[in-house]
């Protein structure tokens, strides 16, 4: 006997229809006995409609693809913020480039479109609301966020490095002066000097705190006018985002610089983590993911995508002498995929040149005209960008 289709419509409406059957609870409470029995008819037309219009047009027609597609297949169900051109229809699904949703797309054309893929646009959640969320999997079932082992432990993670183990690669945006000193930093107490930028909640504060590292946080879209303005020293951004939030950036804080001969590095990928529930659809992206690095569409993704393209174009990182965190800890299971999937060998002591393994290939390429955003330098995020 073959099972139903079942439409993720009902768990993307969710939300707005409990609104409305609340509101209806409070009307009951100051009508008349003779009125309430008017009540069912009411009720149903008022959930019905929230059901409806709590789909913007082009998430609607994403929605409807997903559900299209043949039985038993997993749906992603990702959080999209709803202030993006595509949540206020102005942008058709195809036409969204986030760098993590080409990925996903990636992942589904290799994986033999064994998953489907639905936006689900919303007040784009804080970190610890999308924990919660995905330890439900009402709402979504799918979100990109930094490791640690604690999340590995209560969710599902799909181990393999979103941007190759750039992240724990971190350049610094700073001010001239502070870059000149910079230089001359050999190791880590050498950097205990300089006072950090971060944003709020951001796990990586705790990391340079327990390095012995002075933090000072901020909101994501006021760090680097926080930072030209003498509030820290200097601005910790992965390798695969400084070169594009640089782009930005400088457009209003004109003074500042990417330093491009000290970094630290520490083990913190971004995953995708998947509700506890859904292995299936952890299987599906994990086996498309893996397929398409080894075909080399991940490592070109990179090179091509209007988020990752300027650092990978444009700042050549075997250059850079390399700072390692001694007190980072993570799973076994994320050391052997940064092993087997990153571009960034083991780290050497701090203070030795860094030991870049994978870059070589773009490297040979840098002068050859690859693909770029065609509109300019990006602009401010939405929303604070995964660290």
């Amino acid at each position: 006997m073959k099972r139903p289709v079942i439409s993720p419509l009902p768990s993307i409406c969710l939300r707005a229809c409990m609104r409305a059957l609340r509101m209806i609870q409070r009307m009951i409470q100051r009508m008349t006995p003779a009125a309430v029995h008017a009540m069912p008819i009411l009720a149903m037309a008022m959930v019905s409609g929230v059901a409806f219009t709590a789909l913007s047009p082009p998430m609607a027609q994403a929605a409807n693809d997903a559900t299209q597609n043949r039985e038993n297949l997993p749906v992603a169900r990702l959080p999209v913020d709803a202030k993006t051109p595509f949540c206020q229809g102005k942008q058709s699904w195809e036409d969204f480039r986030e760098y993590h949703v080409e990925l996903l797309r990636l992942a589904q054309s290799y994986s033999d479109k064994s998953f489907a893929l639905l936006p689900v646009c919303m007040d784009y959640p804080t970190e610890k609301r999308r924990i919660a969320m995905l330890q439900t999997g009402e709402e979504t079932n799918i979100v990109y966020f930094g490791t640690s082992p604690e999340r590995e432990k209560n969710l599902l993670a799909v181990h393999f490095p979103i941007y190759l183990g750039t992240t724990g690669l971190r350049l610094f945006l700073t001010r001239p002066d502070i870059s000149a000193r910079l230089d001359q930093v050999q190791n880590l107490a050498d950097l205990r000097q300089f006072t950090f930028g971060q944003g709020l909640g951001w796990p990586d504060s705790t990391i340079l705190q327990q390095n012995g590292l002075a933090v000072i946080e901020g909101r994501y879209l006021t760090l680097h006018s926080m930072l030209a303005l003498d509030r820290f020293d200097l601005y910790p951004r992965a390798y695969w985002q400084i070169q594009g939030e640089y782009d930005w950036m400088h457009q209003s804080e004109p003074t500042l610089v990417i330093n491009h001969k000290v970094a630290l590095y520490y083990p913190q990928p971004i995953y995708f983590f998947v509700s506890p529930e859904y292995q299936q659809l952890h299987d599906a992206i994990l086996r498309g993911l893996i397929r398409a690095w080894q075909d080399g569409a991940v490592m070109a993704l990179l090179r091509q995508n209007y988020e990752t393209a300027p650092s990978f174009g444009q700042i050549n990182p075997s250059d850079l002498r390399l700072v390692s965190l001694p007190n980072v800890y993570q799973s076994q299971e994320t050391m052997q995929a940064l092993r087997q999937y990153g571009l960034i060998a083991d780290a050497k002591p701090e203070g030795i040149k860094a030991n870049i393994t994978g870059f070589s290939a773009f490297q040979a390429q840098q002068n050859t005209p690859g693909s770029t955003s065609e509109n300019g330098p990006l602009p401010p995020a939405e929303h604070s960008p995964p660290q």
